[in-house]
């Protein structure tokens, strides 16, 4: 008789008010296998690992492991079965050390029933020295790196006997030797331990990279699913889409006029010095460099968020001084951050609220918010920058990740913003969405001659999308190239080497 499979999801359905998320959602995972989940923001990937866990109640289907169905899944009988979801806002307690989180709950715990400390961190010693980890038990996990911390949640996976591991989006603030550290750990639990893996992510090279097998959601359904060697990228996508996209990355001829901005001797974020660049109206320019490079603290001093940071700032050929954002906005200057959920965006406020939260001077009516105006404007970010979105008044914390990040990029657009800050405009952004951000930022360098500063931890979205590259290295510019002219070596040559 052949191996049961670890896991088996058979005709999983799953509906919210007006929604039907989950669509009959089928496969299984074998011990040790690694299997990618993709698909677009909104496909149901999230809403099925959920279920998964036990957060949510499936409204038809079964889930089981090792062949016996699970009956009335809860998170607590899940991790009592050996599931473990690992989100990409990670659940964890940051006021308490390494040793705490690993196991907490399961604290061991001397005669009397005082916690063992000693104990607690010898075991937490043990799992993290057998995965190859180099953290400290007693270290407070706010003092960690997201790195650090993603290799605590394994650790504490571990620790509950995790037998079937799901990794949603774990790359997303990584640096590419972190990238590795993780895929070697996966790759050794998988081979060693017989660990399976869920791994869902939208960089499809990681796809390829990791995954032995690849499973395709759209709009709630299962479309594809094959072995990653079976299958190309551009198969891949059209299965995620369904439809041809194309080249992910549009074809652009650049209309560069005036010098809009200019930084001299930058000093920010208590890491870049000395940085100088400049950006012309309808023109790209990328900031690429290593994690800790300085590409976000260059972007908040430029845009006033660092009240610390100094320099010689010149707009349209004219000093100026920068102390807050609100003196960034007034000048013209906007700021699309690198964590939207946690800087960009009002969650639990609707999409209009969202959108026009910087641009409330300009829908005055007198002493009063007009709210003709106002309506105007969001009707027009909406259709203009085609918001997927139910209506105006949903909350934005429902859109998908594509479509937050378009709000964010409307209220900018929306506040008259001539100089557009990107800090990874696409992160944790589906490969049509991408596409979609990629087409908005053309036109608003083109048609609105706005000048754009994107910085991005991938390298082929910096050559695609800008003009001019300026590389960092431990807070210091070390080289401007032209992104149509260099290479992807030489760039990263300059990111590493002196």
């Amino acid at each position: 008789m052949p191996d049961l499979p670890v896991l088996a999801l058979h005709g999983i359905s799953k509906s919210f008010p007006g929604v039907k998320a989950l669509k009959s959602v089928s496969f299984s995972l074998e011990a040790g296998e690694i299997r990618a989940l993709v698909g677009e923001n909104g496909a149901g990937k999230s809403t099925l690992m959920k279920v998964l866990s036990g957060a949510y109640g499936a409204d038809a289907g079964t889930i089981s492991i090792f062949g016996k169905a699970v009956e009335n899944p809860s998170p607590a009988t899940m991790i009592g079965k050996g599931v473990a979801v690992i989100y990409q806002e990670m659940a964890q307690a940051p006021h308490l050390s390494v040793a705490e989180n690993v196991l907490l709950g399961r604290l061991p715990r001397r005669t009397g029933g005082l916690v063992d400390w000693a104990e607690a961190r010898r075991q937490t010693a043990a799992v993290l020295e057998r995965l190859g980890f180099d953290i400290d038990p007693a270290a407070r996990i706010d003092t960690l790196s997201v790195a650090k911390r993603q290799m605590v949640e394994i650790a504490r996976a571990l620790t509950r006997n995790a037998r079937i591991i799901v990794l949603d989006e774990p790359s997303a603030v990584l640096a590419a030797s972190e990238i590795a550290q993780l895929f070697a750990i996966i790759r050794k639990l998988s081979a060693e331990d017989g660990v399976a893996f869920v791994y869902i992510s939208h960089r499809l090279v990681e796809v390829f990279d990791i995954a032995e097998t690849v499973t395709v959601m759209r709009d709630g359904e299962v479309v594809h699913q094959c072995r990653t060697n079976e299958i190309d990228s551009e198969t891949l996508i059209r299965h995620m889409v369904g439809r041809e996209v194309g080249d992910i990355f549009p074809k652009r001829v650049p209309k560069i006029g005036n010098e809009a901005l200019r930084i001299s001797g930058l000093s920010a974020g208590g890491l870049v010095e000395d940085a100088s660049l400049y950006v012309r109206r309808g023109e790209i320019v990328g900031l690429f460099g290593l994690a800790g490079a300085g590409r976000t603290e260059t972007l908040k001093g430029l845009f006033g968020a660092d009240r610390a940071a100094h320099g010689v700032l010149t707009l349209d050929g004219k000093t100026v001084r920068l102390a807050s954002p609100r003196d960034g906005l007034a000048n013209g200057l906007g700021l699309v951050p690198e964590d939207r959920k946690v800087a960009g965006l009002f969650l639990k406020q609707s999409v209009g609220f969202n959108i026009t939260i910087s641009s409330l001077k300009h829908l005055m009516a007198g002493p009063l918010l007009s709210r003709v105006k106002e309506t105007a404007l969001v009707d027009t970010i909406i259709r203009r920058l085609r918001v997927k979105t139910p209506n105006a008044r949903a909350a934005v914390q429902n859109l998908s990740g594509g479509n937050q990040q378009k709000c964010v990029i409307g209220r900018l657009v929306g506040a008259e913003c001539t100089i557009l800050l990107a800090d990874e405009p696409t992160r944790g952004v589906d490969v049509g969405a991408k596409r979609e951000i990629y087409d908005l930022l053309f036109e608003l360098s083109d048609s609105r001659q706005l000048a754009i500063v994107i910085a991005s931890s991938e390298l082929p979205e910096i050559l695609n999308l800008c003009d001019r590259v300026y590389v960092m290295r431990e807070g210091r510019i070390t080289a401007e190239l032209d992104a149509r002219q260099t290479s992807e070596e030489e760039v990263m040559r300059y990111a590493t080497h002196n």
